[in-house]
């Protein structure tokens, strides 16, 4: 079990390291001075906070990005940014509103202020368990009236 954990460890340092070369290229104005220049973590609440944060709101855009693509509006595509991007403004000052472990880990594994386990649990074990969550919440009959509603239900 602790030669696992010191594996999974590995590769996300590796992981981390390999993005910090990324960005030392500084193809991007936006990279700057920033590949190596200290962090600190977005977690502004406990971790339990933080996870229940990233898992319902990994839920809540997961469940309209399926409800837009299966009523197929018009704008859908804008429809769903904007539901995604008011989930991590509204997220954004507790837990940093990331909703997807990789990019969670590219950008603050390794900052200042949260250890391993806890960036696991927030941005891993939270944001997945909301992404798993999602997919039976969609097919329970209730939710499905209530996002598509009885006239959608009835063609089908």
């Amino acid at each position: 079990m602790l030669n696992r954990v010191f594996h999974i460890y590995a590769e996300i340092t590796s992981s981390y390291r390999y993005v910090q070369l990324l960005w030392s290229l500084e193809i991007a104005e936006t990279h700057r001075d920033r590949a190596f220049s200290d962090c600190s973590t977005d977690l502004q609440v406990p971790v339990l906070y933080g996870a229940a944060i990233e898992g319902v709101a990994t839920c809540l855009c997961r469940l309209a990005s399926k409800t837009l693509s299966d009523l197929g509006p018009r704008f859908s595509t804008a429809i769903d940014s904007f539901i995604a991007t008011s989930l991590v403004v509204a997220a954004f000052d507790y837990s940093g509103g990331y909703f997807n472990p990789v990019l969670a880990t590219s950008l603050k594994y390794g900052c200042h202020g949260n250890t391993l386990i806890e960036h696991v649990v927030v941005y891993w074990m939270g944001a997945s368990l909301g992404a798993i969550a999602s997919v039976y919440l969609y097919r329970h009959p209730t939710v499905q009236k209530l996002l598509i509603g009885e006239e959608k239900e009835k063609e089908e």
